[in-house]
């Protein structure tokens, strides 16, 4: 099974991406796992920091999903009510 998403959500995907993806970082860093409440001294810090970014990365892909659901949506509800 495979997953396909249309072509013009490309440009857009890209657009907004970064967006979620710093805010969802930064409030995963500060206020879910506090890291600045310990040192980075050991080799595995390095692997907490990188399973951090994925985990943010995959929860910004799906709000950048969801928005442009709900994008799309509204463009294809305003060319039917006007």
């Amino acid at each position: 099974m495979e997953f396909h998403l249309p072509k013009q959500i490309k440009t857009f995907y890209w657009r907004v991406f970064p967006i979620p993806f710093l805010l969802i970082t930064y409030y995963q860093i500060v206020h879910d796992w506090q890291l600045e409440k310990f040192g980075f001294d050991e080799f595995e810090d390095i692997g907490t920091l990188l399973f951090i970014l994925g985990v943010s990365a995959c929860e910004a892909a799906l709000v950048t999903l969801f928005l442009w659901c709900v994008v799309v949506s509204l463009k294809k509800l305003l060319r039917t009510t006007g």
